[in-house]
């Protein structure tokens, strides 16, 4: 299949473009002849590279009554995503070969975007067994126990080296349990800092999760510099709110020089992705004070407004937290407007008129977003995978 994607302004990480796009069977392509292919008119729409997330809950199997495979794909796709990495926190735990290949497989039978699943790092989470990693497939990209850290230091040590050993990258949930409850700051920081001295001196490359301190984004940035092979995240949410203990959310909603912190981390290439935390909850399950929010559908429309609007950042910028460092990451052909890469293109209208964001715009089967009531003045109108579109905004 044959394609020319045309009349857009394109935006990758790097460069802002209106030629037309050649894609052949889902990659681009440098020039063909046009005829016998199917032309794509983009109507003047800003056309980027989809959105990757690194870190999401679609709570399936277990949780289903949240969200599943099939509609968590969906606020994917509205939101402009075209893949995501899922933790390993479902029910039963992503420990076993045979959960993880019915996660995969039946995510594949969808073929509505690229799902990558998560191992947990310790069997069943239970912090402390690594047995299973030794049977873990191959195509795993990332090993974690998020929900909580992992507070052994012995059994941290061996897991990193295990998965050196496998050549597998672990995304980590940075919380020392017993602290939390006292001072979650301290809970959060020093456990980064442990594990960014692990990774130090193994050698080994690690991403760390939902960063959203002042002192975790300083211990992280220190130990790049030293070299140390690490990656991190931070979400829409710790970089648009502060000072709000009336949402519930883990980690929680920091101080306003925490969130300073992270813009100014974004703004010196110390931040990696942005990555949503999408974690679906029941109404029910709020009013219990259940941590998360839901956050796929809703991302680039905050990201835009608190850090391109507010000219923190450019938009190419965005692009590169939001797309092409999240899946040069997770090590896939994705992310940027270039031959060889997958045809996975994100339409945006970034003028339309205003509107304010509420549940009747949420795809997802869950609706508890900290956003609703919030102004927006931009949209994704439609979504390619591969070529195929897989979204429209009607």
């Amino acid at each position: 299949m044959k394609q020319i994607f045309t009349n857009f302004v394109a935006i990758d990480n790097k460069k802002i473009s209106k030629k037309d796009i050649y894609v052949e069977d889902g990659k681009i392509v440098e020039k063909f002849e046009k005829d016998n292919c199917e032309i794509i008119d983009c109507n003047g729409l800003f056309l980027f590279p989809s959105f990757c997330d690194l870190h999401v809950h679609f709570r399936d199997p277990g949780f289903t009554y949240k969200e599943d495979l099939e509609t968590g794909s969906l606020s994917a796709l509205k939101g402009g995503y075209t893949t995501v990495n899922l933790m390993a926190n479902t029910n039963p735990i992503v420990s076993s070969v045979e959960i993880y290949n019915d996660i995969i497989n039946r995510s594949k039978k969808l073929d509505l975007i690229d799902i990558y699943q998560s191992y947990s790092i310790t069997e069943n989470e239970d912090g402390k067994t690594l047995d299973h990693l030794d049977f873990m497939p191959k195509d795993v990209k990332f090993i974690s126990d998020d929900g909580h850290g992992v507070d052994d230091d012995y059994t941290m040590y061996l897991a990193m080296k295990k998965a050196k050993e496998l050549s597998v990258n672990m995304t980590l949930h940075e919380e020392v349990k017993n602290l939390s409850s006292i001072d979650y700051r301290i809970a959060e920081d020093l456990m980064t800092i442990r594990d960014c001295y692990l990774s130090y001196v193994l050698n080994k490359e690690i991403h760390f999760s939902h960063v959203s301190t002042q002192g975790s984004i300083k211990a992280i940035e220190y130990f790049k510099k030293l070299g140390a092979d690490i990656t991190c995240e931070v979400t829409p949410h710790h970089i648009y709110f502060s000072n709000r203990n009336d949402l519930k959310v883990n980690p929680p909603i920091r101080e306003e020089r925490d969130r300073k912190a992270l813009i100014n981390a974004i703004q010196n290439n110390i931040v990696d992705a942005i990555s949503t935390d999408h974690a679906p909850h029941s109404k029910e399950d709020k009013e219990k004070s259940a941590p998360g929010y839901i956050g796929l559908e809703s991302a680039f429309a905050i990201c835009y407004k608190a850090l391109v609007e507010t000219g923190y950042i450019s938009l190419n910028k965005l692009i590169d937290i939001m797309s092409t460092k999240p899946c040069e990451i997770l090590k896939i052909k994705k992310g940027k407007i270039e031959c060889g890469y997958d045809a996975d293109f994100t339409l945006v209208d970034l003028d339309c008129e205003k509107y304010i964001y509420s549940v009747d715009d949420i795809v997802s089967k869950s609706k508890n977003s900290p956003y609703i009531g919030e102004t927006f003045s931009t949209r994704i109108k439609k979504v390619f995978k591969k070529g195929v579109l897989k979204y429209e905004y009607n």
